[in-house]
């Protein structure tokens, strides 16, 4: 089974068009401060806890004050993205081609399967409430490299990859740091 094994702790189409390639700073600061933790707990392990302090290392003091859609759902910014399985379509708002490392990934109810990419086999994985960073992105967005903590029972930070053609339930949204 691959390592995308969220806990479920109730803690955390797309377009052609060419999207700019550069990284803005405040997600420059995020990605580093995430590579730097690899491996150390931050905070109480929380997976919000890595977002949240990786926010402040970018001089940012916390996420936006309501969450949304529904309490719980953490809102860490500018809304990028919203790729909703039960929808139709699933990608309801922006592209994929504009995800970018140290945006922020929130997750709800999603349950994931799929084809190992490394190995035979399949895999499956799920994640009542999450939230890990992006670090990398490739495919056009279909394939995200991420930084998270508190999951598959480590409360540390860890590097994985979330397929989005393998989300079966459940939504992400995605969010970039506003500077103040």
């Amino acid at each position: 089974m691959r390592s995308l094994m969220f806990l479920t702790l109730g803690l955390c189409a797309v377009s052609a068009a060419p999207a700019p390639t550069s990284t803005p700073p405040l997600n420059e600061k995020v990605v580093a401060f995430c590579k730097s933790k690899v491996g150390e707990q931050v905070g109480g392990g929380e997976c919000a806890h890595l977002a949240s302090e990786a926010l402040k290392s970018a001089g940012i003091n916390k996420r936006a004050e309501k969450d949304a859609p529904n309490p719980g759902d953490y809102v860490w910014g500018e809304l990028v993205l919203v790729y909703d399985v039960s929808a139709k379509p699933a990608l309801s708002h922006g592209k994929l081609a504009d995800l970018k490392p140290g945006d922020i990934v929130q997750y709800r109810d999603t349950k994931w399967a799929g084809p190992r990419r490394t190995a035979r086999g399949t895999y499956t994985a799920s994640a009542a409430h999450h939230t890990s960073v992006i670090r990398a992105v490739e495919d056009k967005g279909r394939t995200i490299k991420i930084y998270q903590q508190n999951s598959g029972g480590k409360r540390f930070v860890t590097e994985d990859v979330l397929y989005l053609d393998d989300l079966k339930e459940g939504w992400i949204r995605v969010y970039r740091a506003l500077a103040k």
